[in-house]
């Protein structure tokens, strides 16, 4: 059964502004997110932006309660997003009381927005 959904679009220009120095960068990603991220990609930094904002709808809080650095995304050796399990599950714990669910996780962007969506299922992961 799903128990959330959320998805997000930002304009990537508008991400580029708001985090153009590393200070400014580093009180929104983690360290591994930077990483990641590197130096001159905002289409990337957008998407993992808007990954952020989609789980916070998906357990239907927003942005309540926790920061955007307690969500770490990541990819697989395939490039697939997902989020950071170590960083997911007191989420899922404190937001929907167990941490027994599947979370789906996709980005895309163009040139100008970036989007992502999440779904939360209930099962184990």
């Amino acid at each position: 059964m799903i128990r959330g959904t959320g998805i997000d679009m930002i304009e990537i220009q508008r991400i580029q502004e708001a985090f153009d120095t590393p200070k400014k960068r580093a009180r929104v990603f983690t360290e591994k997110e930077l990483q990641l991220l590197g130096e001159g990609n905002p289409s990337r930094m957008a998407g993992f932006f808007a990954a952020k904002e989609a789980l916070a709808k998906a357990l239907g809080t927003g942005i309540s309660g926790f920061g955007f650095r307690d969500i770490e995304v990541r990819k697989d050796t395939a490039g697939k997003p997902y989020f950071d399990p170590e960083h997911l599950a007191p989420l899922l714990l404190a937001k929907l009381g167990s941490t027994a669910f599947v979370v789906h996780l996709t980005i895309s962007h163009d040139r100008e927005r970036a989007v992502a969506m999440v779904i939360i299922e209930e099962g184990e992961p």
